[in-house]
């Protein structure tokens, strides 16, 4: 009897104390939706790339295309290059995998006995699409090394000058020369 009150006491006052914990976590949090919906604007950034060099070439504010929306995803083992996102302060604001964009794959009925289903390019169009509340001041193209751990490649530095437009609203889409 003894022992079964212990265990009703133990579990009110779990239960009481993580209550109380939640409540004051939960107010102080401030979330900030990291997926993209096809039916609102997006932040979309351009690129063209080379296993070794990528090029920022343009960035728009408009709604995401279903292609884009699929290949976004965070990090996976799958991923052998991700794109960092960081603010003016260098906190790191999401990481998106991005795959390996210089293997081209076959996704063709009849391919399905060859021992490669693809096969490498040289060079590939890369589009990412992020909430417009992530103001991102530069992003770090990084790609993994053969012991699976990420290594930066190139940092991008977005101009100033056009977050101060896209405040303003004065401009949709900004091509970069």
């Amino acid at each position: 009897m003894v022992v079964m009150h212990m265990r009703y006491f133990f579990i009110l006052t779990f239960t009481f104390s993580f209550l109380t914990f939640a409540e004051k976590d939960l107010t102080e949090v401030d979330l900030i939706k990291l997926h993209v919906s096809p039916n609102q604007d997006a932040k979309i950034f351009s690129f063209h790339g080379t296993p070794d060099l990528f090029t920022l070439k343009k960035v728009e504010i408009q709604k995401p295309k279903e292609r884009i929306i699929k290949k976004l995803k965070f990090v996976s083992d799958d991923d052998k290059y991700a794109i960092k996102l960081f603010d003016k302060s260098g906190k790191n604001l999401i990481t998106i995998g991005i795959g390996n964009p210089f293997y081209a794959s076959y996704e063709h009925i009849g391919y399905e006995d060859r021992t490669y289903m693809g096969g490498p390019v040289s060079s590939n169009n890369v589009e990412i699409a992020i909430p417009l509340e992530i103001d991102p001041s530069y992003l770090i193209i990084s790609r993994r090394d053969v012991t699976g751990k990420f290594i930066d490649l190139q940092e991008i530095l977005l101009p100033k000058w056009w977050f101060n437009i896209v405040e303003s609203n004065l401009v949709k889409e900004y091509i970069i020369q």
